[in-house]
């Protein structure tokens, strides 16, 4: 029986020319990892025992918690150790072909395309920013410093205290208003600065606590392709504004660099 072809990602054939690729072992923990080559282009693959890891008994496998995140992170970090060789366009878990001809289909099919993104990301980086607050604490501070709030502040100020009672609920009210304003407000303006020195940024979903495993409040979530010449300025900028406001109650998460995840995805 024809073995399953388990992919990992496409690396420039002219790359895996100059640096041998490493030596790995496969999804399965025995198979090796090796490479196919399709003119231009190398696919970093592996085989899988068609029983063991066929449509049926893959969606056992991956309804098990355990074997799913053992198997995922064998993934990344495949990825990862080829990254340190290669500009490579990952592909994502559990990306399996039936044969070597199903698979050069595809490739033929994506050939172009996939050699321009090889292009597009050689010399970059991706960085991935996470922007947390204290919410009390960013609370507290829009409250004593915010002029929609002073103003209201003021106005409740003037008047009987029956109606200061119904008033200060409206405060309240506008107090968290405007705290939601200031964490987006803030967070963008971030972004715009680390933005304007990337290749390309792209704004991801906000994760909630349960995620994220933190007492903090996630406020954004971003992704930025930066040129290598830019990413000391790059860490630097998230540095200075990490030590500004942490007092404040912000908190920056960077991690990276990590394979171009984000900006060279193949469907």
């Amino acid at each position: 029986m024809e073995k399953l072809v388990y992919l990992y990602g496409i690396i420039p054939t002219k790359e895996k020319e100059k640096h041998p690729l490493p030596s790995l072992k496969g999804l399965d923990g025995e198979s090796d990892v090796y490479s196919l080559p399709f003119d231009e282009l190398d696919a970093v693959v592996c085989e899988l025992d068609p029983v063991e890891y066929g449509e049926k008994e893959l969606e056992k496998k991956t309804n098990d918690a355990k074997w799913l995140h053992e198997k995922a992170f064998h993934h990344h970090e495949a990825l990862m150790k080829l990254y340190e060789n290669y500009p490579i366009i990952p592909m994502k878990f559990c990306t399996i072909y039936s044969n070597h001809d199903s698979l050069l289909q595809t490739i033929n099919h994506h050939k172009q395309r996939m050699m321009e993104m090889l292009d597009d990301i050689a010399d970059k980086e991706e960085w991935i920013l996470k922007i947390y607050c204290e919410a009390d604490k960013v609370k507290q501070g829009v409250a004593s410093y915010n002029e929609a709030i002073e103003a209201k502040k003021e106005e409740i100020a003037s008047m009987s205290p029956g109606r200061q009672y119904l008033e200060k609920r409206k405060l309240d009210q506008l107090i968290d208003q405007e705290t939601e304003k200031e964490k987006r407000a803030f967070s963008e303006k971030i972004h715009k600065e680390l933005a304007a020195l990337s290749v390309d940024s792209e704004v991801k979903k906000i994760w909630k606590k349960d995620v994220t495993g933190r007492t903090e409040e996630m406020c954004w979530n971003s992704v930025y392709m930066l040129n290598k010449s830019v990413v000391d300025d790059f860490l630097s900028i998230v540095k200075h504004q990490q030590e500004k406001w942490s007092v404040s109650g912000w908190h920056f998460e960077l991690t990276g660099p990590w394979p171009s995840y984000h900006f060279a995805k193949v469907s």
